[in-house]
């Protein structure tokens, strides 16, 4: 009886695999990463426009360009959209296929993406000029002193005062973090919401003494990511986090490699 059936199960496989073809290519043509469109922002040293250059550079445009060069993605940094952070955010929200970074991941922000990382762990502080104020031992002690604090609209920093009912009135919006700086540099403010790194990378390049900026408490600690427009087909998805997950894997093991070595 199995003999006779082998056959059979051989020819209705046969008849079956021309049917399966076509949605074996439709599921590899939903994966091609040229369907999406990159977004960034300046956020040192991750991502940033290189002001001698004209170019985007940073941690996370190199570790994408590695994920276009896996992928056979025929992308390359300069098909990467470089926008203000708040036109990045929001296109991100409303248009399909888009991705931004580098987004912190965080409870609010969960729902309104589809999240591919971590691309890297990152601290947000508040920063005082010099000493000019004591080390916070909690937000609720900034309230009472009355501190203002410059942020940047829908960055993490405006994020985590906000969603800890820190008081509008004392919030100052700045255009982009260079201006933030010099708004804490002349006391136009108390403090500066911003990643610790991203801050001193900005000091030093715009030729201040990254030294004198002292973080007094520390808002958040937490992974920045790839955050995907809700629409996006979730095969797009899967494979921009398959691909970054090999790139690592390929560093690390080139690291382990290294140190052998």
């Amino acid at each position: 009886m199995l003999r006779c059936r082998k056959p059979i199960i051989r020819r209705w496989l046969a008849g079956l695999l021309p049917l399966l073809a076509p949605l074996a290519l439709a599921s590899d043509s939903s994966a091609d990463l040229t369907s999406l469109t990159f977004v960034t922002e300046e956020y040192p040293p991750y991502n940033y426009l290189d002001p001698q250059t004209g170019q985007l550079g940073g941690r996370a445009v190199t570790l994408l360009e590695d994920v276009f060069e896996h992928t056979d993605t025929t992308f390359k940094r300069e098909d990467i959209l470089y926008y203000p952070w708040v036109r990045g955010y929001e296109l991100a929200q409303i248009e399909p296929n888009t991705a931004l970074f580098s987004t912190t991941r965080t409870p609010v922000r969960e729902a309104q993406f589809k999240w591919v990382g971590p691309i890297a762990r990152d601290r947000v502080v508040l920063l005082t000029w010099e000493n000019q104020i004591a080390r916070l031992v909690s937000l609720e002690e900034a309230i009472n002193k009355r501190l203002s604090i410059t942020v940047i609209r829908e960055d993490i920093g405006a994020h985590a005062l906000q969603e800890a009912d820190y008081p509008a009135e004392l919030l100052r919006p700045a255009i982009d973090n260079r201006s933030a700086l010099r708004m804490l540099r002349r006391g136009r403010v108390d403090l500066w919401a911003c990643s610790d790194e991203v801050a001193r990378w900005i000091a030093t390049q715009e030729g201040v003494d990254a030294s004198r900026l002292n973080a007094v408490h520390t808002l958040s600690e937490s992974n920045l990511y790839f955050a995907i427009n809700l629409a996006t087909d979730q095969n797009l998805v899967n494979r921009l986090q398959e691909a970054l997950e090999d790139v690592r894997a390929g560093q690390r093991d080139r690291e382990i490699t290294h140190h052998a070595d």
